[in-house]
């Protein structure tokens, strides 16, 4: 009799590109910008184009919306209309206390 032994499949790491944590790709939001110039945030499925993940938090994305860092991750330029949506999605979010490097060490 043979026995098969696998392990167990793990999730997905993925890195946000403002506070540097690894964490587990659905714990992250994915900002896309597709091929023809369409920006998507936290798209069910994956779509053609550059991504780029960030933390649920507020401060992440204040980050990464500051200067040309989410521009640098997606290889492009971000018109003021995408810059707004952004904008927008990032009120909806709320503080968190505890992220980055320190509380992806932890987990």
């Amino acid at each position: 009799m043979v026995m098969s032994l696998t392990t167990p499949k793990s999730a997905p790491q993925r890195t946000c590109i403002a506070c540097g944590a690894r964490r587990d790709k659905r714990a992250l939001i994915r900002v896309e910008m597709g091929p023809d110039g369409v920006l998507s945030i936290g798209g069910s499925t994956r779509q053609q184009g550059r991504g780029a993940y960030l933390c649920p938090s507020r401060a992440c994305w204040e980050k990464g919306l500051k200067g040309a860092r989410l521009e640098h991750s997606l290889r492009t330029h971000m018109t003021d209309d995408n810059r707004a949506a952004l904008l927008q999605y990032t009120s909806t979010l709320q503080e968190s206390e505890s992220h980055g490097k320190n509380n992806a060490e932890q987990e």
